[in-house]
């Protein structure tokens, strides 16, 4: 019953719970700020490694919180990054732990919900568009800071995006610096749109559907339509190489030194 205590946890980046074989996770604010720790995110990786091996779990549920900045919180990570002596070893280290998470999100075996509220970044939806269904609250915002910074999300949004809507739209929507829930809603890369005070409700709702077989139907259409694991860590390689070359050109550096002296004065 190893398992069993393992997939119960509470620290300052998330915790989780288990309610028969539903396991549900919720996430803590202030990301950026843990994210310079990458033992922190370690850890919720290998929670996920966890979940991965365990049979008393079919459903797993992703809820978001509320207290998140949006595009502030990426700009505030950028910042982090790249006023650190180690930038270059942060950067890509992160960038591996969350091209491991996106394949093993892609490829895990149990049904994966994902819930969202408040300013929510193109980080955490890329996040979502991993898991198999997704909620997010009526007044939801979706906020993009790299479009702005001449740079692409990390996370598989391309990858991910281009299935869900062709190549074209993909592309279009990874240029949007900001858009609604219901737009997103429209796009079809959200499943569902709940009131704030009904999100987790909702969520479980949803999970509880999920039994067998449906649960076994599920699998087979992800593997059958977005889940070709080669080609996704193809494109996350390609992403990590796209975002450094960005990060390390003069005219990105310059930018953000001059942001962070117009926030100064």
């Amino acid at each position: 019953m190893e398992y069993a205590t393992s997939l119960v946890t509470d620290n300052e980046f998330f915790s989780s719970e288990r309610r028969d074989n539903i396991l549900i996770v919720r996430g803590k604010p202030h990301f950026t700020r843990h994210a310079r720790d990458l033992k922190k995110i370690d850890t919720f990786f290998d929670h996920l490694e966890i979940i991965a091996h365990t049979d008393l779990v079919r459903v797993v549920v992703f809820i978001g919180c509320l207290e998140k900045q949006g595009a502030a919180e990426t700009l505030e990570f950028f910042d982090e990054f790249l006023t650190s002596r180690r930038e270059d070893y942060l950067i890509q280290r992160l960038f591996n732990l969350v091209n491991n998470y996106t394949v093993t999100m892609a490829g895990l075996n149990k049904v994966t919900i994902h819930a969202d509220t408040g300013n929510i970044s193109a980080f955490h939806l890329n996040m979502s568009l991993a898991c198999d269904y997704r909620l997010v609250t009526e007044q939801a915002v979706f906020e993009n800071a790299s479009a702005e910074l001449g740079t692409i999300p990390k996370g598989g949004g391309g990858y991910f995006l281009s299935r869900m809507l062709g190549g074209a739209k993909a592309a279009e929507v990874l240029q949007w610096p900001r858009f609604s829930a219901e737009e997103a809603h429209n796009l079809g890369i959200v499943d569902k749109l709940v009131p704030v005070a009904r999100l987790e409700a909702e969520a479980l709702k949803v999970a509880a559907y999920y039994q067998e077989p449906q649960v076994a139907t599920m699998l087979a259409l992800r593997k059958l339509l977005k889940s070709d694991i080669n080609e996704l860590r193809r494109s996350l390689e390609t992403e990590d190489m796209l975002i450094l070359n960005r990060l390390n050109s003069p005219e990105f550096k310059a930018a953000m030194v001059a942001r962070r002296a117009a926030r100064a004065q």
